[in-house]
């Protein structure tokens, strides 16, 4: 386990919870995958397997990074939301069988909004993971939205 330390703001909202979760399609199905979980001012990275196979034994967690999540950036991501209305985005690419799904879902007492990508790119969930890779060293795996445009779409 490594930390990553930065100053926490000193004042926070306690109720944001953030999840970045990363599931592999195809041939990355059985590879750990990158998860970012945010509670309060608290954030952890982490690499699981998100797939199971029948009663197989689950690989363990590798906590890579946990740190302080700045108030400034729940401020940024709930106003990059307002690029959208409702508190659901769904996009879908039918062509690409490999590659991934990215679940990413904030809520706070201010906004809620998930984002279910299934190799499909999102202008607005990139801005966000943008913000969360802020809090990533170079030498860890950033990360990523796919660069596809959506077959199938419902914001």
């Amino acid at each position: 386990m490594k930390v990553f330390a930065q100053q926490a703001d000193t004042k926070t909202d306690t109720s944001f919870t953030l999840s970045y979760i990363s599931i592999g399609l195809g041939s990355n199905m059985w590879t750990m995958q990158p998860m970012f979980r945010v509670r309060g001012s608290q954030f952890v990275y982490t690499l699981e397997e998100a797939w199971l196979f029948n009663e197989s034994k689950k690989a363990k967690v590798d906590t890579v990074l946990i740190g302080n999540f700045r108030n400034s950036s729940i401020d940024s991501i709930i106003n990059i939301s307002k690029e959208i209305k409702g508190d659901s985005v769904y996009k879908m690419n039918t062509q690409v069988m490999s590659g991934g799904i990215i679940n990413l879902y904030f809520s706070s007492n201010r906004r809620k909004l998930s984002f279910d990508l299934h190799n499909a790119n999102d202008k607005t969930a990139q801005k966000i993971v943008d913000i969360l890779n802020g809090y990533i060293p170079d030498r860890y795996e950033k990360l990523w939205i796919s660069d596809i445009i959506a077959e199938i779409s419902h914001r």
